[in-house]
């Protein structure tokens, strides 16, 4: 009796079968391989200091080596195309934004990094979680619209806080832009000393 999950004895049966499956869909989707690379799971990250903002973008603007794990820029390498099959969200909040920005802050998962404005009804606390909108869009194309925040908060001390597993992957080519928008509705502001950071949960080439 195999005690291994169903899917991981498929692909010692089958050794480099999900790596060829996975390549095989790239090229359907016209997301051209052109070297040889293997497959990995991939965590691409990026953050910012939010202060005093009402919307920020993620993997654009001002590219800092110190908040994110792209190399060089933020467009990566031709025909690493990635899948990504979840979105995270972590918070620092209370690092002033010159530390955050030398890679000093201390990350939380979630936006629930103290007081709970759903679960406590704290109407003055600073966790702005219950009131924005994320939006995904990759190579012009809009993949997410104004996704509730909602969705990613929780006060679970558990794997899945602050994350959400999506229901149809996205395809992120090589060589294209892709941009993760985090929006206050209710005319917030995001306040001082709070900084998000944009996790995408992903499997690609490398």
């Amino acid at each position: 009796m195999s005690f291994l999950a169903p899917q991981v004895s498929s692909r010692l049966a089958n050794p480099g079968l999900f790596e060829q499956q996975i390549k095989n869909y790239f090229r359907a989707s016209n997301n051209i391989v052109q070297q040889d690379k293997t497959i990995a799971d991939r965590i691409i990250y990026d953050a910012k200091n939010v202060d005093g903002l009402s919307t920020v973008e993620f993997f654009t603007g001002t590219y800092n080596q110190n908040l994110t794990n792209l190399e060089g820029s933020y467009v990566r390498p031709a025909s690493e195309h990635i899948i990504i099959y979840g979105i995270a969200f972590y918070t620092d909040n209370g690092t002033d934004k010159t530390s955050v920005e030398n890679g000093g802050a201390v990350w939380q998962e979630g936006f629930t990094t103290g007081n709970n404005p759903i679960a406590t009804g704290d109407v003055s606390s600073e966790i702005p979680a219950p009131h924005f909108d994320v939006s995904l869009t990759c190579n012009g194309v809009v993949y997410l619209n104004d996704v509730w925040g909602m969705d990613w908060d929780s006060d679970l001390a558990t794997y899945s806080r602050g994350k959400l597993l999506l229901n149809n992957p996205i395809v992120w080519p090589g060589q294209t832009q892709l941009t993760v928008e985090l929006k206050l509705g209710q005319s917030g502001k995001f306040p001082s000393k709070y900084s998000i950071k944009c996790e995408l949960i992903s499997v690609g080439l490398i």
